[in-house]
Order: structure tokens, then C-alpha cells, then sequence
């Protein structure tokens, strides 16, 4: 039987349509990596090579597959990594202790960033791994100028808006939750997002005070237009040392070049508690952004009151490429020395503060 050629390639190219429409898979990855430099009172000044001052460094692969009647599976991994020196990132296999015996990922990758797997419908979406909390995301560079940067970024909101633990407690899940069971609403209810989360500590039914440690409940709800974006979130980890609540609320609006941003977040380490209040703008110029935050922060039986302000700059060379420089300064109230710019040298004057500036590039693929 004989069969023509133009038959086969519209048959081929019909296999291959139907399994692109089935399914993809995509490799993705950020780089960032910087010039940092940090002076303290009391503890003189320091210069580095730091990574995740802009955005923070990850390497990942994700994929949907289209399981028809308009469901779909996917799938995301994600590493965190330090371009300056080639070492993984650390994760938390139980949202109480930071790895195993805390070196997980020092001698390379663990998809301690995002590891999920999801089914998705008109219902929403089901996610299951370890994720994001709902409270995490008003900390972004979508609700903060500086966005949480990573370890370093000298304007990032993890310096003003991240726990403080009081002596002898730790906690691991204001930013991610392993063990996670997470339910995203669909899109099309007129604006309204919600994100709500459940995740297990795995700890031994016979484990005593500590049987619940590392259990998470949050939850976010939203709205947003093309000008307007706000959110409320909260989300509670049990620990016998002290329970950890995060709660904030974040609103933006989107007025010609500049996106006007408010931040308020609370966290809960037992008894003991911080509050910040950051208001602040990023600012379109030709193909920059102009950054500014200022923020105000109260503490309770911990560390101390202090205030940050930072300014920044950020050059897109490309879609992907973006060369930046920051500039901040923090000041610790009273007697205090807890707070410091871009996790660089400590303060030790009591009252003291800090400053620092990075010049950095970051790209992505």
C-alpha cells in the first residue's frame, strides 16, 4: 500500500500537536548576584559579594498536563540557590527543624522553594508539596517595593516583616510550609482571590507538648482590578515553645506610573509580638522602576521598636536582564541593637544604626 508523503507529515504534525496540547515542561531560573556593602555602629563595615538582593536565585522545572473535560495536572520544583558561591539552599522537612539537623542543601540542591503537585479545574486548583503560606505573598515585590528579597537585599520586607524569635524558639513557616495541603478559588469570581492552606508537622501522636509542632492553618481572601490589588491573610503554626501567628494586610493602587503601596503585619512568637507599618511606591521611569519604602516597626516583650528607609533603583537591560542599586538605612530605638541593614554586621551600640548599599545585576531564563 502505498502512502503519500504529504499524508505522513499532516499525520506527524497532528501527533505533535496533540501532544503539545497534552502537555509541557519548562526549565526556569533566576540569577542575582551583587556588591554589598553594610556599616554598623560599634562593628565598623563589611563588604561582600551577596546573592538574592533583587530577586532571590532559584533553578526549577514545571509542567501542566491537560487530562481533557478541562482539568489539568501540574507539577513545579523549585531550588533556591547562591550564585556567589554555588551552594543550595536549606529547607524544613517538618515546619519545625531546618533540614536535617539543619544542613540540607549545604553540599547541593534541595527543592526546598516550591515542590508541588496540583489538580486543576473549574473548582480551582488543589496543591499539594511544600509552598508558599497565603501570608507570605503580601510580602512579595507585588505588595512591597523591595519584595523579600532573600538572604540579602538591604530593602527587602523580611528585615521588618519576618518573626523575631524570642531565645529558645524557632519558627519555619513564615515564608513556606512543607507537608502542605493547599485550595486556590478559581478565577472569574469577579475579582476575588482566596488561597487557604493546611500543612502537617509529622510529629509522633505520643510526642507529649510537642506532638503538634509544625501544624499550619492559614488562609488568604482578596480582591483585585486593573488598578486596585488588596489582601488580608493570617496563618498559625503550633509550637510547644510558643505558637507563631503572621497576619497582614497589603493594598496597592496603580495611578499612572506609580503603583502606590501600604503594608501592615503582625507576628505572634508566643507571647511576644512585632508590628510594622511600611508605605512606600515603585515608580516607572522610561525602562527603570524607581523604589521607596518606609517603614515603622512596634515591639512587644522582643527585641526592640525601629524604622527603615530605603530607595532604590531598578535598569532593565532586556525582558530578562535588569542591572539595580539600593540604598538603606535602618535605626533601632531605645537601648536596641536587634535590627541591621541587608543582614550584613551586626549593630552593637545600643540605639545604633546601620546602613548599606548593593549594586547588582540579575537575569532570568
Amino acid at each position: 500500500m502505498k502512502i503519500r508523503p504529504s499524508l505522513v507529515v499532516v499525520a506527524l504534525s497532528s501527533v505533535a500537536s496533540l501532544a503539545h496540547a497534552q502537555g509541557t515542561v519548562e526549565l526556569f531560573g533566576v540569577l542575582d548576584i551583587s556588591y554589598l556593602h553594610t556599616s554598623a555602629d560599634g562593628n565598623g563595615s563589611a563588604s561582600s559579594i551577596a546573592a538574592d538582593a533583587n530577586t532571590a536565585n532559584r533553578l526549577g522545572f514545571r509542567g501542566t498536563e491537560d487530562l481533557g473535560g478541562g482539568l489539568k495536572a501540574a507539577f513545579w520544583l523549585e531550588a533556591g540557590l547562591s550564585p556567589d558561591s554555588g551552594i543550595g539552599q536549606a529547607t524544613s522537612v517538618d515546619n519545625k527543624t531546618a533540614g536535617l539537623a539543619g544542613i540540607n542543601g549545604s553540599q547541593g540542591l534541595t527543592f526546598g522553594r516550591k515542590s508541588t503537585v496540583s489538580l486543576i479545574g473549574s473548582f480551582g486548583e488543589l496543591r499539594l508539596g511544600r509552598d508558599y503560606v497565603p501570608s507570605f505573598m503580601n510580602l512579595t515585590v507585588s505588595m512591597h517595593p523591595f519584595g523579600p528579597g532573600g538572604s540579602g537585599g538591604v530593602g527587602s520586607s523580611g528585615q521588618m516583616f519576618y518573626p523575631v524569635n524570642p531565645v529558645g524558639s524557632a519558627v519555619r513557616t513564615f515564608v513556606r510550609a512543607s507537608n502542605s495541603i493547599g485550595y486556590f478559588l478559581p478565577a472569574g469570581l469577579g475579582g476575588f482571590t482566596g488561597h487557604f492552606m493546611y500543612a502537617i508537622g509529622e510529629q509522633a501522636s505520643n510526642a507529649g507538648a510537642t506532638a503538634d509542632d509544625g501544624q499550619y492553618v492559614g488562609a488568604s481572601i482578596g480582591y483585585r482590578t486593573a488598578a486596585l490589588n488588596m489582601v488580608i491573610a493570617t496563618g498559625t503554626t503550633k509550637y510547644a515553645t510558643g505558637d507563631f501567628t503572621q497576619s497582614n494586610f497589603a493594598v496597592n493602587y496603580q495611578f499612572g506610573p506609580a503603583k502606590l503601596m501600604y503594608l501592615w503585619g503582625k507576628n505572634e512568637v508566643g507571647v511576644t509580638s512585632t508590628t510594622a507599618n511600611m508605605v512606600g511606591t515603585q515608580y516607572k521611569v522610561g525602562t527603570g522602576e524607581v523604589r521607596f519604602a518606609y517603614t515603622t516597626l512596634k515591639a512587644n516583650k522582643v527585641a526592640n521598636d525601629a524604622s527603615q528607609w530605603a530607595v532604590g533603583y531598578v535598569h532593565d537591560l532586556s525582558k530578562r536582564t535588569a542591572l539595580y542599586v539600593h540604598y538603606s538605612q535602618v535605626s533601632n530605638d531605645g537601648a536596641g541593637t536587634r535590627f541591621t541593614v541587608g543582614g550584613g554586621n551586626s549593630t552593637t551600640t545600643p540605639g545604633g544604626g546601620s546602613t548599606g548599599y548593593e549594586i547588582g545585576i540579575r537575569t532570568s531564563f
